[in-house]
């Protein structure tokens, strides 16, 4: 079909706003999931993250995905976009993938 265009990306990614938890080192705090993909995460968080660290996200219905950031932006002056790839889905794999999905048509 001559009006397809291919995606961008592997996996694309779909736009979400869920809250969750962020976990690294010593210390735990809330922020929120604005986009998704099979292969990574993007969050907002109140506080930069050192992008050396592994990370543990919960997000509700049972996820827990531990991450790797791997750029940190500056939002606006409250927060922080963090992009994340995903080292391991810990749990709720099944829900992680239906929420990840991006229908192609």
């Amino acid at each position: 079909m001559p009006d397809e265009q291919p995606l961008k990306r592997w996996f694309p990614r779909r736009k979400v706003s869920l809250p969750c938890w962020v976990s690294w080192q010593d210390r735990q705090a809330p922020a929120r999931a604005i986009d998704v993909s099979y292969a990574g995460v993007g969050i907002l968080l109140s506080e930069a993250v050192d992008v050396n660290v592994e990370v543990l996200i919960q997000v509700p219905e049972g996820i827990q995905l531990r991450v790797r950031p791997l750029y940190l932006e500056r939002e606006n002056n409250e927060s922080y976009h963090i992009g994340c790839k995903i080292e391991f889905i810990e749990r709720g794999e099944q829900q992680w993938m239906n929420l990840c999905y991006v229908p192609r048509w």
